[in-house]
């Protein structure tokens, strides 16, 4: 015989079960899981690139799996150039090109170039770009591409490479095709100094050294020392000649759908791994000359002295921006910014 069931024990069971299910679908999606795509043309043992992993595992350790950043390395997915649109567009989810780059988008990000500001020391850089001038490049940024501008890396001072004669004082430039990363005041530089350049992809820089199609290149040591340059080089000056921001930028609409603990979660994230890549990038640079030394490479370092000899000759660059660019205005902003009038 069936024993039936009060129908007020049925309408409690059914309340309890209701309940149930409403307080569990709130905790499942606390636990979603945001998947992004990172792109970046440098290879996994570049600087820059760990110090990207690293936030990926902090930020996902501090989401509890909830933020997953996934870096694709060596342009698998774009190059830098082509992953700013890619960002824009939401094709991609991150990435963190340069200002060389950017100054396609936002012409004030040109200031980095200018030879007024060659030679700037890393705590000035550091003032002006977490300043009122960074804080005014972040909100242009955002608003040409519709992106969030979560911050900014760098892959250390800039130097000089050749395999075809050792670069000491500006005439040793001319007649040596080097590999730049384009925008108008580099380019402008760089004819000044009597060179002919060259617009290739990173992954494609050893190929072309080893080819002889450019006999050198402008870039970082970081750079250098993530592809063995050592192996492909016959000359390093460390010219220390300029420091360049890497701004990790995020897709618009991504960024919005996270909630604000797992926004806050990215940003706290990256300037710890921003941190900590500032201190490897130093421990790089002794490592780096002496690699490059012990393996035979002609390894030159600038003074102050020598530096200003080759300002001396590119002093009236200027990349043709007038007063309605906006770049001698950015240019003062970086300077008072960066407290450089005292």
């Amino acid at each position: 015989m069936t024993t039936r069931k009060p129908l007020a024990w049925l309408m409690g069971a059914a309340a309890v079960v209701a309940l149930g299910l409403t307080e569990a679908i709130p905790q499942a999606q606390a636990q979603e899981t945001h998947s992004f795509r990172f792109s970046t043309d440098s290879p996994a043992s570049n600087v820059k690139v760990k110090a990207e992993m690293k936030w990926a595992e902090l930020a996902r350790e501090r989401s509890d799996g909830q933020i997953d950043i996934k870096i694709f390395t060596s342009a698998q997915l774009y190059n830098d150039a082509q992953a700013i649109p890619a960002v824009s567009s939401g094709a991609i989810d991150m990435a963190a090109p340069p200002s060389m780059l950017l100054t396609s988008v936002v012409p004030q990000f040109a200031v980095f170039e200018l030879p007024a500001l060659w030679g700037v020391s890393f705590a000035q850089y550091r003032t002006a770009i977490e300043g009122e001038f960074g804080h005014d490049l972040e909100q242009r940024l955002e608003d040409k591409l519709g992106v969030k501008v979560l911050g900014h890396l760098h892959m250390g001072t800039w130097v000089w490479a050749s395999n075809e004669k050792a670069i000491v004082e500006p005439t040793d430039f001319e007649g040596q095709k080097i590999r730049i990363i384009g925008n108008v005041i580099n380019e402008q530089v760089m004819t000044t100094f009597g060179v002919n350049p060259v617009q290739i992809p990173w992954p494609e820089v050893p190929t072309a050294l080893l080819q002889g199609t450019v006999d050198g290149v402008e870039t970082t040591l970081s750079g250098l020392y993530s592809i063995k340059g050592w192996e492909i080089l016959d000359n390093l000056t460390i010219s220390d000649h300029k420091i360049l921001p890497y701004s990790v930028i995020m897709n618009r609409a991504s960024w919005e759908k996270l909630p604000k603990n797992l926004q806050e979660i990215l940003i706290d994230t990256l300037e710890e791994a921003r941190d900590w890549h500032d201190t490897e990038i130093e421990k790089m640079k002794q490592d780096a000359i002496k690699k490059f030394r012990e393996e035979g490479v002609n390894v030159v370092v600038l003074s102050g002295e020598d530096q200003q000899g080759f300002i001396k000759v590119i002093k009236d660059v200027d990349g043709g921006f007038s007063e309605d660019s906006g770049v001698p205005q950015a240019a003062d902003l970086f300077i008072d910014s960066a407290d450089l009038n005292d």
